[in-house]
């Protein structure tokens, strides 16, 4: 039988309530200032800790640190900033055509 939407609802409540109750103090490893950057900086994160990809949005955000300003950029522009973090072609391709796909889908 499937789950019930509520019963399903519930069971995620007490999960949650349980991590909750484990981690209070839990809180992102990552640095970031608004949903966008802890996009960017998840996407970054595969395969790299967590201390150097803030290392590297610490010098990639105040210079690509807006959708508009991502997606005006090359891969090739955002690679000596993110080159710390490895897969750096893919990941740029990646950051620039998402943060292109943000600006033409949202605005």
């Amino acid at each position: 039988m499937a789950e019930k939407a509520a019963e399903k609802k519930q069971r995620i409540q007490a999960a949650l309530a349980a991590l909750e109750a484990a981690y209070p103090d839990a809180k992102p490893g990552l640095d970031f200032t608004n949903p966008f950057e802890l996009l960017v900086a998840t996407m970054l994160s595969a395969q790299c800790t967590d201390k150097r990809v803030n290392m590297v949005t610490k010098e990639l955000f105040p210079v690509y640190g807006t959708p508009d300003k991502l997606a005006a950029a090359t891969p090739e522009d955002i690679i000596p900033y993110i080159r710390g973090c490895g897969l750096f072609n893919t990941k740029a391709k990646n950051l620039v055509a998402m943060a292109r796909m943000l600006c033409s889908e949202f605005g």
